[in-house]
Parts: C-alpha cells; sequence; structure tokens
C-alpha cells in the first residue's frame, strides 16, 4: 500500500571493493526463488536509494547496506504541470502515468467527467491521489506496478493462488483481533508472491479457512531462514 516497493541487502566487502562499485541511482536486479520451480521465481527492479557502511563493531562490519527502491519510483519524482477540461478520469488517469515512463497497464477506477482540473508541477502520485477524491468510493482500489505495467485498480494482480497453511508451510499468524481489522500471516518465503495477488490462509488452529488480497508482502533472507510475511484485512487503499 505504499506504493513503491523497497528493498535492503546486506553484502559482504572486506576490502571495500564492493562499496567502491556503487553508486547512488545505479540500476538493481534481484533475483531469488527456488531451483528448478519456475513458478515460484521472482525478479525485482528498481535503483540504489542510499549505501550505508555498518559501524566497526557490528557483527557485519566488513559488509555494505545497500537500500533500493524500485521502479515506482518515478511516480514521486516525476513532476507534471497539466490543465484538462471536461475529461473523464480514468483517462486523465492514464495520461498522468504514463509520463513516469513506465508501461500503463489496468486503469479500473470510477470516471467521471472532470470539468477542470489543474496539476501545478506536482509528482504524479500526488495527482493521482488528488484524482482519487472526487467523491467516489476508492477505499479498495490501490496503485502498484504490475506485469502488465502501473495498476489503479479495486482489483487482483493477475496469477496463481497462493497458499499458507497448517502443517506445510505456515510458521506465524496473528489474525485479525476484529471485524474489519488486520491480520499477519508469515510463511516460509513465497518468491512471486506481490501485493494485490491472493492467498489462501488455511489455519486449522484457529479455524481460518479463507482466500484474502495481500494488502503487503515482505521477503526476508537472511542467514536465520528465509520468510515471506503477509498482511491481509480491510483493504483501505494506498497511502
Amino acid at each position: 500500500r505504499a506504493v513503491v516497493g523497497i528493498a535492503s541487502v546486506v553484502i559482504p566487502d572486506p576490502e571495500g571493493t564492493v562499496r567502491a562499485s556503487l553508486a547512488v541511482g545505479q540500476p538493481v536486479d534481484i533475483c531469488f526463488g527456488y531451483r528448478g520451480e519456475d513458478s515460484l521465481w521472482q525478479e525485482w527492479e528498481g535503483s540504489i536509494s542510499g549505501i550505508d557502511q555498518p559501524h566497526a563493531s557490528a557483527p557485519d562490519a566488513d559488509a555494505v547496506s545497500v537500500r533500493c527502491v524500485g521502479q515506482e519510483q518515478s511516480l514521486a519524482t516525476t513532476r507534471v504541470t497539466e490543465s484538462f477540461l471536461n475529461e473523464p478520469t480514468d483517462v486523465v488517469a492514464r495520461r498522468l502515468l504514463a509520463k513516469t515512463g513506465l508501461s500503463v497497464g489496468n486503469i479500473s477506477i470510477p470516471s467521471p467527467v472532470l470539468p477542470h482540473q489543474v496539476f501545478s508541477n506536482c509528482t504524479v502520485a500526488r495527482a493521482i491521489k488528488q484524482l482519487g477524491s472526487y467523491g467516489c468510493d476508492m477505499h479498495r482500489h490501490a496503485l502498484w506496478l504490475g506485469a502488465s505495467g502501473l495498476t489503479w485498480s479495486d482489483g487482483d494482480e493477475p496469477g496463481d493462488e497462493y497458499r499458507v497453511a497448517t502443517a506445510e508451510n505456515l510458521i506465524a499468524h496473528t489474525p485479525p483481533l476484529a471485524v474489519g481489522g488486520i491480520g499477519v500471516v508469515t510463511s516460509v518465503v513465497l518468491p512471486g508472491l506481490t501485493h494485490s495477488r491472493l492467498v489462501h490462509v488455511y489455519d486449522s488452529r484457529r479455524g481460518i479457512d479463507d482466500v484474502y488480497r495481500a494488502l503487503s508482502v515482505i521477503h526476508t533472507l537472511e542467514d536465520a531462514g528465509n520468510t515471506t510475511q503477509v498482511t491481509y484485512g480491510t483493504d483501505e487503499g494506498w497511502s
């Protein structure tokens, strides 16, 4: 729901050669998955946003920490100055999103005709936010970069349904405490699972057997183990 995906990678660098070759803005391509399982593989693309050298007393002092932002960062950096007259909201949205240089996929939003709308040197993300405030119910709509390009929809990202289940891959589960709440489920790593994909959660201990839309997904790959954490529940749109 944060629009821009982020990643953090710690790279062994005892001689400092890795750090010397890195620079903010460089493209990043992170791939992970299971060998021989084409359906359980993920490729994440973005760019370096920051480089940190751990403190000398830290356990990973001979390493460099690289912070990255996804390709959709252009939503927050591309600025527009545009004026629209008597055009449907979805048409305006598509034209604004195209200015990021990213491909534009499914735009499925309420589309009242805008009598007059001006965007004065604001980011594309801010302009899209303004479009979503015209009295329409947008609480389930999210904006994300999917397989078909930038998507603004209350639907789901296409793809196979993932499964997190007791005695299979479920590690921890905190279901919503009340109706309309948010739940968090953790499984072994599920490469390819992204925001707005469908996840079937089967927790025999808590009597839960249902399909949810992933509101946020965090993949963690580290020495202690590899996990995927999924947040689900009441969808309040992107923030």
